[in-house]
This record gives structure tokens, sequence and C-alpha cells, in this order.
């Protein structure tokens, strides 16, 4: 097993313990701060737009830098800042802002991360499989803290505690070793060619959209499933609470995380021998199962199974979509083309939890569960027929 690896994951699964402490209270902290349910689906808004810039922002960057652990270290030090910083400053439109500006600097780590993972696994599959079980550990871990403060300490200092394990992570990143492609220069995080403006190739845009089509269909699919995602889960805490109280909120999460643990890894070794297409289409279809039982489960048996399904979904939909981009573009792109799948995702979560406002609004909370399943639908219309099978681990560059 391939040491550096297992070392970057370890080091990831305590940032993710940061966020799984943080980031299930984000709606109900919103709520008690006086924010209604516009402010609650602007929590997401907000810092998806900044994050969907910076997915590809970043990205770029990195593959033109040739580094990954500046940007790595870069995003994870944001997260604990703006936490810390939501958990001082006890004000609706103060969250609101440093949730945007932590959009777009968290985006720094997420395709650099995703490149690390791809460089250092000679099964790609296998490597993020590896990667995210121990990610998925890390926030399974960080929701049944958060839920332990949560109930004997104000929700604020959930915010202030996350800070803790992600400053471990910094930490660990700081003593990773990573093999340099060229000689770093730190400009590139805020150089452009041209000072005062950004300078924009637009000729380089359209041979960039040329040469990677199929990634960008399958962008676009990933897109609209995650619509529905941003649909949903801007708004399940509260459901949680309303039907079962604010304790369950991260006790969900956490056995969500839980079951998701068991199945990353193999969900990845099935990726390298059949390919990953397939499990996304597998993934797709238990959104729509999951979707269904939140509508449902009004019972804890029936949440218990709800987040077997979920955490299923979880574990097959999300290793596989970093597989698939990794396998289908070529090494000196491979930051950018993980930064605009990556920008596809936080895009369907800046227009999702507006869309999801305004259906609760009409239909109400539970209904609005039945009503995401309709992107998931047209996100495998586009995909099964309009993207190309993973070609064989063999050929991965």
């Amino acid at each position: 097993m391939n040491r550096k690896l297992v070392y970057l994951s370890t080091g990831f699964l305590f940032a993710n313990m940061g966020w799984g402490m943080a980031w299930p209270y984000l709606p109900n902290y919103m709520k008690l701060l006086g924010g209604g349910l516009l402010f609650v689906a602007l929590l997401s808004v907000l810092f998806n737009i900044t994050s969907a810039f910076g997915q590809t922002f970043w990205g770029r960057k990195s593959d033109v830098a040739g580094r990954r652990k500046p940007f790595v270290l870069f995003g994870i030090a944001s997260s604990a800042l703006f936490f810390v910083l939501m958990g001082l400053i006890q004000s609706a439109v103060a969250v609101l802002s440093l949730r945007a500006f932590q959009g777009f600097f968290v985006a720094a780590q997420t395709p650099a991360i995703s490149a690390l993972v791809s460089e250092l696994s000679p099964n790609v599959g296998r490597g993020f499989g590896l990667f995210n079980l121990f990610a998925n550990v890390g926030f399974m871990l960080g929701n049944f803290a958060g839920g332990l403060v949560v109930k004997n300490y104000p929700i604020r200092y959930v915010f202030l505690l996350s800070s803790l394990p992600i400053s471990i992570s910094f930490l660990m990143f700081l003593f990773f070793h990573e093999n340099a492609k060229k000689p770093m220069d730190f400009r590139m995080l805020f150089r452009y060619d041209r000072p005062g403006r950004m300078d924009v190739s637009f000729k380089s845009l359209k041979s960039y959209a040329k040469r990677n089509r199929n990634i960008l269909i399958f962008s676009f699919s990933t897109f609209v499933l995650m619509l529905s995602s941003g649909m949903v889960y801007s708004y399940l805490s509260l459901l949680i609470a309303m039907r079962f109280g604010e304790d369950y909120v991260g006790f969900y999460y956490g056995i969500d995380g839980l079951f998701s643990s068991f199945f990353i890894y193999p969900f990845g070794y099935i990726s390298d021998r059949i390919g990953s297409k397939i499990v996304i289409i597998f993934g797709s279809f238990l959104y729509l199962l999951t979707f269904a039982m939140y509508y449902v489960a009004v019972s804890l048996p029936l949440l218990m199974v709800t987040a077997l399904v979920s955490g299923t979904k979880w574990a097959a939909y999300f290793n596989s979509i970093n597989t698939y981009v990794s396998r289908m573009s070529t090494s000196d792109e491979r930051a950018t083309a993980l930064g605009v799948m990556n920008g596809g995702v936080a895009a369907g979560w800046v227009f999702g939890p507006l869309l999801g406002a305004y259906i609760i609004s009409v239909l109400g909370l539970a209904n609005m569960m039945l009503v995401a399943m309709v992107p998931v639908v047209v996100s495998m219309i586009i995909l099964i027929p309009f993207t190309k099978n993973d070609r064989a681990p063999s050929s991965y560059q």
C-alpha cells in the first residue's frame, strides 16, 4: 500500500472531521441567528458560487505551477479560519459573507488534493476509494463530535472547536513531501499576465472544450444531479430536527458516514475492474431511492435504513466521478479537468438551494424531497447515452 497516499488520506481525515462537526449545523445556526428560509438557502448559494469559480481558477493555477501541496495547505487553513470567524461573529449577514469568502478560498484544495490522489495511485479507483474512506471516517467522527458539542454547549462552539482537527490536518500536510514537477513560483497564486485585469484566452478555452468534450458533458450531468443534492441537503438538517430533534442531526450524518465507509473501497475496486461509469449510474439510482425514503422516514428505524442507502449512494457516486475524470483526462490537465467537474458540483449547489426554497414555500419541506428526484432522472438521461465508458486502467496517463 502506498505510504504517501495513506499519510495524505490520514491528514485529510482530520480536515474532514472539522467539516463534519460544523457543516451539518449551519442551517440550524442561521435559523438561531434570525435568518429565514432564504438565508438558509444563501448559505449554500454564496459558498458554491464562489467555489464554482474557485475550483477552475485554483485547479488551473495548480497545473501551471506544477504543485499541489501549497494549494492544499491554503485551502485547509482557510477552512479553519472562516469557521472560527463564524463562531465569533454572531450575525446572519456576517455568516453569509464569510461563507462566500470560504467558498472561494477553500476551493484551492479540492482539485489539488484530487490530482494528488490520482498521481499517487497506480489503480486510481482504489486510490480514491482509500482516500475517500479516510475522509469519510473523519466526517463521520466529526458528526458525532459535533452532536456532543451541541448537546452540551451553545451551537456556536461547534464552529470554534471544528478548527482543532483542521489545524492538525494543516500540520500534517506541512510535513508531506511532494515530488515537484517544476520549480514553484508562489507568485502564481495571485499573478495575472497583465496587472489590473485577468487575461483570459478564449481561443485556449475553445481548444480545451474541443479536447475535453466528454468531460464537459459528464460535468454537466453531474451539475444536474447536484441540483437535486443542493435542494435536499441544504434543508435536510431542518427536516431531521423537525421530526426527531436537533440532537439527531449530527447522529444521522454520523450513521450515514459510517455506512458509506463500508462501501467506499469496494466501489473503488469495482471501478478499477469494470469501469467507474457503471458505478456512477448505480449511485444515481440510489439518489432516487434515498430521496424517496427521506419523504417516508418518520420513525428512527426508517431513518437508519435511509442512512444505509444514502451512505451507499455517496460511496458509489462521489468516489467514482473523481475516478472517471482522472482517467479521462491527461496528466498535464488533470487538476483543471477535476476543477471543471467540481465546479459543476458547486454550481449545482448554487441553484439547487434556491430551487428548493421555492418548492418548500409552495409544497412544503417533505414534498420537496420527491420533487428533487426529477433532476436525478435528467442527469441519468444525459450520462448514460452521451458520455464515454472508462478506458482501461492500463491506459491511464
